[in-house]
């Protein structure tokens, strides 16, 4: 089903830009190939549905039943460039005043060590923000010659002026899309420590820009944008929003200076290890199963459209190696007595595989569940049981986020504690050292913490909420610490995030 090639040429023709001129020193030509391994020619994605319960006898008092479509990525050998899509990566970096100093230092340090992690089939291109907008190295791929033009140029950044934010965003937009025979893996990350005060300002304003600039045109996908947030000044919602603009965005909050690298290098092992685009996912009713009265009640994602024929439609973006994502919706029972299996529901999904550079679309998995005469019900899935549990954390976080914000720092507190004790009590059943469980109970012991009082969220609760809210409701890890423990981070993750930190501290302490 799957058809790889051999190899991939594509020449780099100039970009017009009016702002950066290319400089005679660059190098714009492409003499990179990419090697497939035939052994490696395996789908990107695998679907499987299952039932919360295997059995429900047709007198037992339930009416429905949840069941979870599962999406799962296929893992990419470690270290080998020759297996991954080659990425266009423009940075979008904030140079105004409040970055002077160890800030911008350490960002310059991230950025060089960003070009090494690349290989010379991959394109970078940076934009810096101040007061001004200026196109600093223009999108390229890095040859040796324009890995060095690179390095230079970032060494010699310094800080200017004001912020901005929309002049960055737009210009990064532009750079990006003018990149002719673009990869299919583009992505852009922006770093800010501040607020908007120049250009649009609104938060409204700004996200509408964003999706302008970055939704799908020209046949082209849309490209996300990475928002790292820098110490305790920025804005979070903004910089949230803007992430969410686009499928496949995140928001990471830096905290500590030193956690910048491990923040690039987190959504980098994520941009480096993409294996599938633009997955949406289709759920339906077998006509002969919605003849025994099987309906679709609800899906549980955010993501979910209703079509006019009652399907529903999932979109879930881009998946990294190892990614596995749940789509969690109730379905009516089955009048059909029978203790064999029942067909529920069916699901199929469609892709882009960028390892075998080909469109999928899959065959149906059913979902079935057996329907004998009693009042049986068997076990519940102990992974739709935490997938269950995941979306009600998320939804308890997104109350306790609208009730701090608007001043009612009690109630949330409240709430939180109300449904701790509740989880408590529901993990009980599960297994006990569950990693899922212990994650999601250290998270709302932080953020309930945090609810103490109005300076303490605002300094960093209102941070840490909205970055985990992002985090479970995409099943993505997006920590800037390359230590903390996340069920979500994948070992390209991981690896590139421990490695950037190392590498930046080390580069620090010789400085």
């Amino acid at each position: 089903m799957f058809k790889s090639f051999a190899s991939r040429s594509k020449k780099d023709t100039n970009n017009s830009e009016v702002n950066a001129p290319i400089d005679a020193t660059m190098d714009t030509t492409d003499d990179s190939f990419i090697h497939i391994d035939d052994s490696l020619n395996q789908p990107s994605l695998s679907l499987k549905v299952s039932p919360r319960h295997n059995l429900i006898g047709v007198s037992a008092p339930n009416k429905a039943t949840e069941f979870c479509a599962t999406i799962t990525a296929r893992d990419l050998p470690e270290d080998d460039e020759s297996t991954r899509a080659p990425v266009d990566i423009v940075v979008v970096l904030d140079v105004s005043g409040s970055m002077d100093g160890s800030k911008l230092d350490l960002c310059k340090t991230t950025l060089r060590l960003l070009l090494r992690e690349l290989s010379s089939s991959d394109r970078f291109g940076l934009i810096t923000f101040g007061s001004d907008v200026k196109l600093e190295i223009p999108s390229r791929k890095l040859s040796q010659t324009n890995r060095d033009y690179a390095m230079a140029k970032i060494k010699g950044l310094t800080t200017r002026g004001c912020t901005n934010l929309t002049g960055g965003i737009g210009m990064g937009a532009q750079e990006i899309k003018s990149i002719e025979s673009p990869h299919e893996v583009r992505t852009i990350f922006l770093l800010t420590d501040g607020q908007a005060n120049v250009g649009i300002s609104d938060r409204e304003g700004i996200v509408e820009l964003t999706k302008g600039c970055l939704g799908t045109s020209h046949g082209q996908n849309p490209i996300p944008i990475h928002c790292f947030g820098y110490g305790k000044d920025h804005d979070r919602e903004v910089l949230r929003d803007i992430s969410m603009t686009i499928e496949g965005g995140t928001y990471y909050y830096v905290e500590n200076d030193f956690d910048v690298s491990s923040a690039f290098g987190d959504a980098l092992g994520g941009v480096l290890s993409v294996v599938a685009q633009n997955t949406v996912v289709s759920l339906k009713v077998p006509q002969e199963s919605s003849g025994n009265g099987v309906s679709i009640l609800k899906v549980n994602h955010e993501k979910a459209v209703k079509n006019l024929d009652g399907t529903y439609s999932v979109s879930l973006g881009d998946f990294y190696a190892e990614e596995s994502r749940d789509i969690v919706f109730e379905v009516s029972l089955s009048s059909e007595c029978n203790s064999e299996q029942v067909v529920h529901v069916a699901s199929s999904m469609s892709f882009l595989d960028t390892i075998n550079s080909k469109l999928v679309q899959t065959e149906n998995s059913l979902g079935c569940i057996s329907r004998p005469i009693g009042i049986e019900v068997s076990p519940s899935d102990p992974h739709i049981s935490l997938q269950c549990i995941r979306i009600r954390t998320t939804e308890v976080m997104s109350k306790a986020e609208t009730m701090a914000n608007s001043g009612q720092l009690d109630t949330a507190k409240k709430m939180i504690t109300f449904y701790i004790e509740e989880l408590q009590k529901e993990a009980s059943g599960l297994d006990a050292s569950n990693p899922f469980i212990d994650q999601m109970m250290n998270e709302l012991n932080t953020i309930l913490a945090s609810l103490s009082s109005r300076t303490m969220y605002e300094a960093q609760g209102s941070r840490y909420i909205s970055q985990k809210i992002m985090m479970h409701q995409q099943q993505r890890s997006c920590e800037a610490n390359e230590e903390s423990l996340n069920v979500y981070k994948s070992s390209k993750k991981q690896m590139r995030s421990r490695k950037m930190k190392k590498a930046s501290l080390n580069y620090m302490r010789n400085k």
